[in-house]
């Protein structure tokens, strides 16, 4: 499941939103062989934040019901609103849930009054919380989260692999 955020007109506004262009995305696809639906998550845009994981949560419900005994885990890739819906859909479910941190969801979302509310309920009702940087589990542990759920899985590039060197050699190392 991949959701996609939806209000009334967005299709409509598909030149200047980008919830706009996702209007697009057909409800079910199959990707790589593998079948993918995108239920709707009705968001109020640039407003109104504090409804964003309450609406997020109240669209995929029913949805999530259909997989009660399917699945193993639900993984919101996103502190605010997908991780706290994760966490309400785990507990639907009965399954774990766990919130991965990238960024912005934290260090800008998160200080909004209504997201950071909800994301200091969802982090110690979380499974378990991944942050893509030590800096972020700090934040996640300000908001509410314990040491104990977090694990730092970096992004990040191997430089032994990957840097930069002559364009001719690389090419014929191919």
């Amino acid at each position: 499941m991949a959701t996609v955020p939806w209000y009334p007109g967005a299709g409509l506004m598909a030149k200047w939103s980008s919830a706009g262009k996702l209007a697009q995305v057909p409800a079910r696809d199959r990707i790589a062989g593998i079948d993918v639906t995108h239920p709707r998550t009705l968001f109020v845009p640039r407003i109104a934040h504090g409804t964003w994981g309450p609406l997020y949560a109240a669209s995929i419900a029913p949805l999530m019901m259909k997989y009660r005994g399917k699945i193993d885990v639900v993984l919101g890739s996103w502190a605010y609103p997908d991780g706290f819906a994760s966490v309400i859909a785990g507990k639907l479910l009965g399954v774990p849930s766990v919130i991965k941190l990238h960024g912005s969801d934290v260090n800008v979302v998160a200080k909004l009054p209504g997201p950071r509310r909800l994301t200091q309920w969802a982090f110690p009702r979380a499974s378990r919380i991944v942050a893509v940087s030590r800096a972020l589990a700090d934040e996640a542990v300000g908001l509410g989260a314990q040491r104990s759920q977090l694990r730092v899985v970096m992004n990040g590039v191997d430089e032994e692999l990957f840097h930069p060197r002559d364009r001719a050699a690389a090419r014929a190392e191919l």
